[in-house]
């Protein structure tokens, strides 16, 4: 296309104009043609409709319409032609207020030649740039339709991750051509179990057949939107109120073992009725898939149904977990260990399914190890790799000593980064504290209570906290600071007392003398001298 040759059409009511335009210039050399010519504006649109040039060359004045009323025409049609007007002495500056209209050039009669070659050399780098850019632009349409597929399964990750804004969710389902507009939002999460001995192809072989195995049976549910996530596990979002999720669920396992012939787990996250809580119903999916190694392979696991265990010996242990969440949040570690040892030993050693409670056990432990960790806004993915890292430790651990002590180290890395965030935002405190005081020590209003204010703290809280992070109290601080400020006035400024008290946001001139005294040792003139005799 940008070879092509461009396309020039004339349009002028007198042949000799036609004929001089023509023959002014070789057109041949500059890769452009005179694909035609007209003596008036009908003839002209019925060639553009023909020929979709590239270029016209209209003169200003024909019989019935004028070129300027023409080329508006021409351009409402055809925006992408470039027209040139010929015009006489008398019409130029007429001419001129059309540019508004869209019109490339002009060109003054009688026609010079050189005028004619420049026109049209400026006219063909505009439009081969144009055709250029129109292809590049198609070539990058062109592979944006070709991944689509790729972007749309991105899109749809990115949904069930948490990371995209409302707005930017329905700009992209309206990109995507997908709907999301129903009342609930539930997600359930499909795993294929393959034994230690299939190889990688096989492995891939096989989620691709179950994937379009499931993407079949959902095809004709609108609602249904069936894709894989990062982890290869094929995810069913499900936006339809009057479906249930469960029992669909429960048939397509059935159907997949049956005609697939592979061991298959499902989880299901609970209802949700915010766009923004498809994260949450993704996350419940997966904590209730990896409790299959609780009840078994081939099952469909509800997170409703999994979320707490049922205790052997009466011990309440959901309460113990409410516990073992509120010790973590707090940093405290030892109260925390001492909630897992309790935990554990609430499991009936007896029972046959030992081994599957213990690790039921472990997985809520786990579970709120990753709650109070997504709580400290770390990075999502990070934490959800960790997870599943924890999740397979705990399916190879066999006895109750091993599982316990991985449990813990596990419960102390999170205390640890509890504690470390707590840390770092106590000192972050500090030092804005630190900093507004420094850019405000010459207000008088500066207090406790005035900056626990400004930073929207219980004054007790801030005081306490000051004096923990800093070794010395609030009103201490800030007197040791105005003093700071009141010596560096004295070095640098012949200033005189009360003036130096007001600087330093001290109103009462007999109160900054007292602070100043008790500070220096020197009333502010005796300081002033000893400052004097050392310079």
């Amino acid at each position: 296309m940008i070879n092509d040759k461009i396309k020039v059409l004339i349009i002028d009511d007198e042949y000799l104009e036609r004929n001089l335009l023509k023959g002014c210039i070789d057109w041949n050399t500059l890769g452009m043609e005179i694909a035609g010519e007209a003596s008036n504006a009908e003839e002209g649109f019925k060639l553009i409709d023909e020929l979709k040039p590239d270029v016209v060359f209209t003169d200003i004045k024909m019989p019935g319409i004028d070129g300027i009323k023409f080329s508006e025409s021409i351009l409402q049609k055809y925006p992408t032609i470039k027209i040139v007007v010929l015009t006489g002495y008398n019409d130029f500056n007429y001419a001129q207020k059309s540019v508004k209209i869209g019109i490339s050039d002009f060109l003054l009669k009688p026609i010079d030649e050189d005028e004619v070659l420049n026109t049209a050399s400026k006219l063909k780098a505009v439009i081969e740039s144009e055709r250029k850019e129109k292809e590049e632009f198609e070539e990058l349409k062109r592979q944006l339709y070709d991944n689509l597929p790729y972007l749309r399964e991105r899109f749809l990750n990115e949904l069930i991750s948490g990371n995209l804004d409302d707005n930017l969710i329905n700009e992209k389902l309206e990109f995507f051509d997908m709907s999301l507009d129903g009342s609930i939002y539930q997600v359930a999460a499909l795993e294929i179990i393959n034994s230690n001995d299939v190889n990688e192809e096989s492995r891939l072989i096989q989620n691709f057949k179950v994937t379009n195995y499931v993407k079949n049976y959902f095809k004709d549910l609108k609602r249904i939107i069936v894709f894989t996530d990062s982890m290869n596990r094929i995810i069913i979002l499900n936006n339809d109120e009057k479906l249930d999720l469960y029992k669909i669920c429960i048939r397509l396992k059935n159907k997949i073992i049956k005609d697939v012939d592979c061991i298959v787990n499902i989880g299901i996250g609970n209802i949700k009725g915010e766009l923004s809580d498809i994260k949450v119903s993704y996350i419940e999916a997966i904590d209730a898939l990896n409790y299959r190694i609780a009840v078994g392979n081939n099952n469909v696991i509800h997170y409703r149904d999994v979320q707490f265990t049922e205790s052997k010996t009466g011990l309440d242990t959901n309460h113990l977990f409410n516990e073992l969440r509120f010790y973590m949040k707090s940093g405290l570690e030892n109260d925390a260990i001492n909630i897992v040892k309790d935990v554990f030993s609430n499991i009936d050693l007896k029972s046959e399914n030992v081994i599957k409670l213990i690790r039921v056990t472990a997985l809520n432990i786990i579970s709120i190890c990753f709650s109070v960790s997504l709580e400290l806004k770390e990075n999502f993915d990070d934490i959800y790799l960790s997870e599943v890292e924890s999740y397979n430790k705990i399916i190879n651990i066999e006895t109750l000593p091993d599982m316990i002590e991985y449990i813990s180290t596990t419960v102390k890395n999170t205390i640890k980064a509890v504690n470390k965030e707590q840390i770092s935002n106590i000192n972050n405190l500090i030092d804005n504290v630190k900093k507004f005081i420094e850019e405000n020590i010459s207000d008088s209003n500066l207090s406790l209570s005035y900056v626990a204010k400004h930073f929207y703290l219980n004054p007790s809280y801030l005081s306490r906290t000051f004096k923990k992070e800093t070794g010395i109290n609030f009103i201490e601080y800030l007197t040791n600071k105005r003093m700071e400020k009141a010596i560096n006035l004295i070095k640098e400024k012949n200033m005189k007392s009360f003036e130096i008290a007001n600087a330093v946001g001290i109103q009462d001139p007999n109160y900054f003398s007292s602070c100043f005294k008790k500070y220096t040792g020197l009333n502010v003139s005796e300081y002033k001298k000893l400052i004097k005799n050392i310079v």
